[in-house]
């Protein structure tokens, strides 16, 4: 059975198995989730929600909730930063597998490990098994997935977190593939969100955060799941998909890690507008101003056409993360695209009239083409009669030009700014990137993200 594959795997997997690079990898994924959950916190529209349920869940404090300065039960500490660090669209991704890793790992490893009293160390490897379960199962079923309308972070996600907290339990190869099976058993999560009130979008990696947790939990206390769950006649894989590579799913365990092929996120916009914003970013450099432009053509792929084409004049950020005409008019004016920049051009009438008019077409070869490239051309005509005409295959951030230290300790800042001193971030840098990760205490991250 292919869950009893997957957890002879990571329930025998030691840290010294794991290459170096890997670890590495994990640990600025780490940072850079922490940051975003931050961001969240200060700019997420779903933030006054989450505050309210937290205040109403009187329960056992098992888990801080970081950034929040409350400690929940564990499962209801992982559903809530799963939904803080989701709200601003700028947490990391896989471009196979079409989905959130972090997001919905993450917060299940944080509120599971701060429980069980797990070491650093054993952290940053449940880190790593959760991002290869949740993504081999991911890149098996994607695209196919995606286009029965399933939302990956959430169904996918569920998965990876059991397989992480099972890893902080310590559990054995049955266990493990129980709590694979249970979280299988609770895979949710659908596209329709981004058609209506799109915030809502943060609710589905947090439940699958907490899914992971519940599943381990009923494990602990004897609880048992199908070993069927992926290839069974009524399985996962036969609700989840009309294909599957399970070449994708179970090859190259121990040598494709998938943590190892993320994306960072640049921009707080859902992934496809991002390198529509990188080929306009390039034109601002150029010296060209939004009062310069006649008209805006862009050239894309069906499936990014139907997550971020639909809304041109958005009426509030979470409307405007979901936006490509709006990203790309805020990027050709200010050159950049950040939070700041996107909440403050929601009243700009100069923006909302030029994001209005981008005509959006499909691209029959980036069809062909996705997901193994999120491509764009982008035409820009000027009214003194000049063309330019800009094309990217895969925007910026992907795993094979990754971004510097400096990069990232650079995104932290420009999305914090106002919130966060540099010292601070910095500080947080050290203790989860620098510092051996032997010696870190899980208590002086709780204490530098108070």
């Amino acid at each position: 059975m292919y869950v009893e594959t997957l957890a002879d795997f990571y329930a025998n997997i030691n840290m010294k198995d794991i290459p170096e690079p890997v670890i590495r990898k994990a640990r600025v994924t780490l940072f850079d989730f922490l940051m975003v959950l931050s961001a969240g916190k200060y700019d997420s529209d779903f933030i006054e929600i989450i505050r309210c349920y937290l205040d109403s869940r009187v329960e056992a404090e098992e888990a801080t909730v970081l950034g929040m300065n409350t400690k929940k039960s564990a499962q209801t500490a992982a559903l809530a930063m799963g939904m803080i660090s989701h709200g601003v669209e700028l947490d990391d991704g896989h471009r196979h597998g079409t989905c959130h890793p972090a997001v919905a790992i993450i917060p299940a490893v944080l509120a599971e490990g701060e429980r069980t009293k797990c070491s650093f160390e054993e952290m940053l490897k449940a880190i790593i098994i959760g991002y290869d379960c949740m993504l081999r199962a991911a890149r098996a079923i994607n695209p196919s997935h995606l286009r029965r309308g399933f939302h990956t972070t959430g169904t996918c996600g569920a998965l990876g977190a059991g397989a992480a907290a099972a890893s902080l339990r310590k559990y054995n190869r049955e266990k493990m593939a129980y709590s694979i099976s249970i979280s299988g058993l609770q895979s949710a999560g659908f596209q329709e969100m981004l058609h209506g009130n799109p915030s809502i979008k943060a609710l589905q990696p947090g439940k699958a955060a907490q899914a992971g947790i519940l599943s381990a939990e009923l494990v602990g206390f004897g609880a048992k799941g199908p070993l069927s769950i992926f290839e069974g006649q009524h399985g996962w894989l036969k609700g989840m998909t009309d294909e599957y590579r399970e070449e994708d799913l179970l090859g190259n365990l121990g040598k494709r890690w998938e943590i190892t092929k993320t994306y960072t996120k640049l921009y707080p916009t859902c992934r496809h507008c991002h390198a529509p914003i990188d080929m306009m970013i390039e034109i601002h450099k150029k010296g060209v101003s939004i009062q310069d432009v006649k008209k805006i053509i862009l050239e894309t792929y069906n499936i990014g056409i139907g997550e971020v084409g639909l809304i041109k004049r958005p009426k509030n950020f979470e409307e405007a993360m979901f936006s490509v005409a709006y990203s790309m008019a805020v990027a050709l004016k200010y050159g950049v695209a950040r939070i700041k920049e996107m909440k403050a051009s929601l009243t700009d009438e100069d923006i909302l009239r030029k994001a209005s008019e981008v005509e959006i077409i499909e691209d029959d070869e980036m069809n062909k083409k996705y997901p193994n490239e999120r491509g764009a051309r982008v035409t820009v005509l000027l009214k003194n009669g000049e063309k330019l005409v800009l094309e990217q295959p895969i925007p910026k951030g992907e795993y094979d030009t990754p971004l510097t230290d400096e990069q990232y300790q650079y995104k932290a800042q420009s999305i914090l700014e106002d919130n966060v001193d540099k010292a601070r971030i910095l500080g947080i840098w050290d203790c989860i990137v620098e510092q051996d990760h032997q010696c870190v205490d899980f208590g002086k991250i709780v204490e530098l993200m108070s």
